[in-house]
């Protein structure tokens, strides 16, 4: 299957989203959260108002929940595109074809950038070019 480049490189980029986001990326919102703003009330010198959880929790919410739902959308249409061409994928053997489209399903942030690198962003060769040998 034959893909330009601009889509391996948007392909590459929202995979690389796909596993940054849950490990890295929302880890560090939500403590950014805790740590800054969001809790002050677990010290015991500090006096909250009952409007001043409100004021920064939903805010953040406002932003934080729309961009978990386009994650899981980027994330289910990627899961789509790599099984299509896996499938389609004639270089790949059955034994690998079973276990590529198995791991997108349950272990997608391994599989997916394996197979990113080894199938999908080098391109095969061209069968009708002559090969060159000096």
């Amino acid at each position: 299957m034959k893909i330009s480049k601009p889509i391996k490189i948007l392909i590459g980029c929202l995979t690389t989203l796909t596993i940054l986001i849950p490990f890295v990326i929302l880890p560090a919102v939500m403590m950014y959260f805790i740590f800054s703003v969001g809790f002050p009330f677990l010290s015991s010198s500090a006096s909250v108002g009952p409007n001043d959880f409100e004021k920064t929790f939903m805010p953040l919410m406002l932003v934080f929940y729309p961009s978990m739902m386009c994650y899981s959308f980027v994330q289910l249409g990627l899961q789509i595109v790599y099984i299509i061409h896996q499938v389609k994928n004639k270089t790949l053997s059955d034994t690998f074809r079973v276990l590529f489209i198995i791991g997108d399903f349950f272990m997608p942030f391994i599989a997916m950038p394996i197979y990113f690198i080894a199938y999908m962003w080098k391109d095969p060769l061209d069968e009708s070019a002559p090969l060159i040998v000096n």
